[in-house]
């Protein structure tokens, strides 16, 4: 295992998500989680993602110009959202010459296990009134990243988003020795294929599909976790490139595409087919 760099010497970077109605921008350095802040109303992701990242950043201490790179969430989720994510995350990166890392929403939800108290009432439209909304104070900004729950267990995650209708977004992931295995690729399906696999036992969802379709996925006899679990925070995207050092960035002038995951179905990786 390569020994990770000083967090003085290692660079500032920039994340940010906006594939959720909870859309959200982080700074960090290393294992060091320097700020954060989140868009609670989805309708304001196109106004104000760019000021809340100018925001975040005066909270850092921090100028454009010191960024080292950018990690943003490729999707899926909200198509509009997703887009804006990207061509925010395409600008700056062309305008200050740095690397950006589209990473997987549904990966950085699989992350993700908590969000600041004080916005269930924003979310409890999305998320259901029942589902617990609390802290955990030691992920507070200053916290190491490494301190945010991966999984309550060692089972594999599926993360469920809302597709509308009995439809979702799905992709699983099992975390081990502080790395993170892809279980089920980035799919859409239905509740219905997604329960026809061969799915794990110890199989744990989360997400607002999840949420959604909770009665159904308990009568098969699986564990939804609650809200925040399943949340792609832009802190997440920094703990999942952690995760994931040495995947290479694209670079300036690439023509990366976001994942809207159009025509794309419920497939375990080839590797793991036959595996529960």
């Amino acid at each position: 295992m390569t020994e990770e760099p000083p967090v003085s010497e290692a660079p500032l970077l920039l994340a940010f998500d906006a594939s959720t109605p909870l859309a959200s921008v982080a700074v960090g350095r290393g294992d060091e989680l320097l700020a954060q802040a989140y868009l609670v109303d989805p309708r304001e992701q196109a106004s104000r993602l760019v000021p809340t990242i100018s925001a975040v950043l005066r909270e850092a201490g921090v100028d454009r110009a010191q960024l080292g790179g950018i990690i943003v969430g490729k999707g899926a989720g909200s198509f509009t959202g997703v887009r804006i994510a990207a061509a925010t995350a395409r600008g700056l990166a062309a305008g200050l010459g740095v690397p950006v890392w589209p990473c997987s929403s549904l990966a950085a939800a699989a992350v993700s296990a908590w969000v600041p108290a004080g916005l269930r009432g924003h979310l409890s439209w999305r998320f259901g009134s029942d589902a617990p909304l609390e802290a955990d104070p030691a992920a507070g900004v200053g916290a190491p990243l490494s301190s945010l729950p991966s999984a309550a267990r060692d089972g594999p995650r599926y993360i469920l988003f809302d597709a509308g209708g009995d439809r979702v977004y799905a992709a699983a992931y099992r975390f081990s020795d502080g790395g993170i295995q892809t279980v089920l690729e980035p799919c859409a399906a239905t509740v219905g294929e997604l329960l026809r696999l061969e799915l794990a036992p110890d199989a744990l969802f989360a997400g607002d599909g999840a949420l959604r379709h909770v009665r159904t996925l308990e009568a098969a006899g699986h564990s939804v976790l609650a809200f925040p679990a399943g949340v792609p925070t832009a802190a997440a995207l920094l703990g999942l490139h952690r995760l994931r050092p040495v995947e290479a960035p694209e670079r300036e002038g690439s023509r990366w595409q976001p994942d809207y995951l159009r025509g794309s179905s419920a497939r375990p990786p080839r590797r793991m087919e036959g595996m529960s």
